[in-house]
């Protein structure tokens, strides 16, 4: 697996994608800063962002740690930015690569990037090991299965099961809410006679529920004149005959 003794600094992932998000930069992969289109772009962002900073540092990298063993997590919680990397095969002197040293304007420039996007990390020497670069997958068949599902067989597919049985019960829904046309005439008509029926027996219980207003008293003449035709008749007008 590739093994590299690099110079720079780690960028905490979170900081990552902070700025992937500010940026805009939707080309790029904050989990994974070492895929070509990824790298490209942060690469471009770089110059576009401090061009004085990239000007000194024409081979900066981002460099990723890897386990493919370790299935706890999905990324590591920081990638590294480096203005030097070089990959270990069987054996190196350490103190060869570090002597070498870095000019002024070099250590000056990856120092001033640290301070812009992960202030307060270390700037230094680090050994990275990355078990698998590509981060390869095996394709998946089912997607492909799927583009070549035909017209006619895609009705039965669970997907379109879905989409009809869900369009059956919208179906239903609308029949429920929208009655036909005589079910809505009847019922229009049954409420206009519970309707009358409600108020016809109001009416009755109001009269039925006032008091019968007692007769007006017989005036004097009408008294005399009552008198006279029940001792002509023998009988009185308000007997019942």
């Amino acid at each position: 697996m590739p093994t590299w003794l690099v110079h720079g600094f780690r960028w905490p992932r979170a900081q990552i994608r902070i700025h992937v998000i500010l940026q805009n930069l939707d080309d790029a992969a904050p989990e994974w800063l070492m895929a070509p289109a990824t790298t490209a772009c942060m690469t471009k962002n770089f110059k576009q962002q401090w061009p004085q900073e990239m000007a000194q540092l024409p081979g900066l990298r981002f460099i990723e740690q890897y386990d493919p063993e370790d299935l706890t997590v999905k990324d590591q919680p920081y990638a590294y930015v480096c203005d030097i990397v070089h990959e270990i095969k069987l054996g190196v002197d350490v103190e060869d690569i570090r002597g070498n040293g870095l000019a002024e304007e070099q250590w000056a420039a990856i120092a001033e990037l640290r301070d812009k996007v992960a202030p307060g990390e270390k700037l230094g020497w680090f050994i990275v090991v990355n078990g698998d670069v590509e981060r390869w997958a095996p394709p998946d068949d089912e997607d492909d299965e799927d583009d070549e599902t035909t017209p006619e067989a895609s009705q039965f597919s669970p997907t379109s099961q879905r989409s009809s049985v869900g369009q059956a019960d919208n179906t239903r829904g609308q029949d429920v809410e929208r009655p036909s046309t005589s079910r809505s005439f009847k019922k229009w008509i049954g409420g206009r006679l519970k309707k009358a029926r409600s108020a016809k027996d109001l009416r009755t219980e109001t009269v039925t529920k006032e008091p019968i207003p007692p007769l007006p008293p017989m005036s004097p003449s009408a008294a005399i004149q009552s008198q006279s035709i029940k001792t002509a008749n023998g009988k009185s007008p308000m007997s019942p005959r």
